[in-house]
């Protein structure tokens, strides 16, 4: 997982550090419905792209840091 996704995940979300790695579940990392609203605003207002769609289909953070960053390059 990218330094930048493990800093939203911990700064601005609140997660637990110790439960943040990439073969963790969303749902073991402790987000809920609200967590995932909270992070598709905070990535659009960081870097500008659109997750909603897609972010529930990443079943683990490992998964939703390789969405995160092919949404940034475009792909």
């Amino acid at each position: 997982m990218t330094s930048d996704l493990t800093r939203i995940l911990i700064d601005d979300l609140r997660l637990p550090a110790e439960r943040l790695t990439d073969d963790t579940t969303l749902d073991d990392a402790g987000f809920d419905s609200l967590a995932l609203v909270e992070l598709s605003v905070l990535l659009g207002d960081r870097y500008g792209i659109d997750v909603d769609d897609d972010i529930r289909g990443a079943a683990t953070l490992g998964r939703l840091d390789l969405l995160i960053a092919a949404k940034r390059s475009g792909r």
